[in-house]
């Protein structure tokens, strides 16, 4: 090695050396920033896992209100079978009515005439 290489080597190693180092320095910043963003994901994640167990809690609660509301309606409504019966005794207890209503207007007409 002459004199003058020695120099240009040192200046080359300096230069590289200042190369790897800001490499580093950009390599941190980009980890730093990727874990910042990272940090949050994952705020944003336990908040929104929060606010899905309280919606599912508000469902369940709905569903069992509406699940009771459908037992009572079921339990009070009136069936086809039931609504047929019930017109057949009012059937019939019109036409008892009606029999009996004719049988007094025939009688007047009897004792009348």
């Amino acid at each position: 090695m002459t004199s003058e290489e020695v120099p240009n080597l040192a200046l080359a190693l300096e230069t590289l050396r200042r190369l790897v180092e800001v490499g580093f320095e950009k390599t941190n910043g980009s980890t730093a920033l990727i874990l910042q963003r990272l940090d949050q994901v994952d705020d944003r994640h336990a908040e929104l896992a929060q606010r899905v167990e309280q919606d599912r809690a508000t469902a369940e609660i709905r569903y069992a209100a509406l699940e009771a509301r459908l037992d009572a309606v079921e339990r009070e409504s009136v069936t086809r079978t039931q609504l047929t019966e019930r017109t057949r005794q009012i059937i019939g207890v019109v036409t008892a009515l009606v029999a009996v209503a004719g049988a007094v207007i025939a009688l007047i007409q009897l004792t009348r005439g």
